[in-house]
C-alpha cells in the first residue's frame, strides 16, 4: 500500500529509522566487544545456517515506522533528484538493512 509521502515526510521517517539503527549499532558494538573469539569460531563452523550467527536479525516491532512505510520512504529519497549521492549510499544501505527486521511472533 503506498501512502505518497511528501518528501519532508520521508526525511522524517528516515531519520527516525537512521536513530534506530544507529542505537542498535552502539548495542551491537558492546556485544562483540565481551564475546570470546574462539566461541564465535566454533558457533559459525558449527551452524547449519553459519550466517544466521554473523547476521543481525532484529524485532520489527522495534521500528519506528512499518517496514513498507520505512521502503517507501527510503526509495523516494533515492529518486529525488537533490538528494546528494554520499546521502544515496547511505539510503541504499538503510533498504539493505531493513531486511534484517524480521516478525517475531510469541509462542
Amino acid at each position: 500500500m503506498l501512502l505518497y509521502l511528501t518528501p519532508e515526510e520521508a526525511v522524517t521517517i528516515v531519520n527516525a529509522y537512521g536513530d534506530l539503527l544507529d542505537q542498535l549499532d552502539r548495542e551491537t558494538q558492546e556485544q562483540w566487544k565481551y564475546r570470546d573469539r574462539d566461541q564465535y569460531k566454533e558457533e559459525i563452523l558449527t551452524s547449519p545456517d553459519p550466517l544466521s550467527v554473523v547476521r543481525n536479525r532484529h524485532n520489527a516491532a522495534l521500528l519506528p515506522y512499518s517496514k513498507e512505510t520505512i521502503q517507501e520512504a527510503l526509495v523516494l529519497l533515492l529518486a529525488h533528484p537533490d538528494v546528494e549521492e554520499a546521502m544515496k549510499s547511505r539510503l541504499r544501505v538503510g533498504l539493505l538493512t531493513l531486511d534484517d527486521f524480521v516478525e517475531i511472533h510469541d509462542q
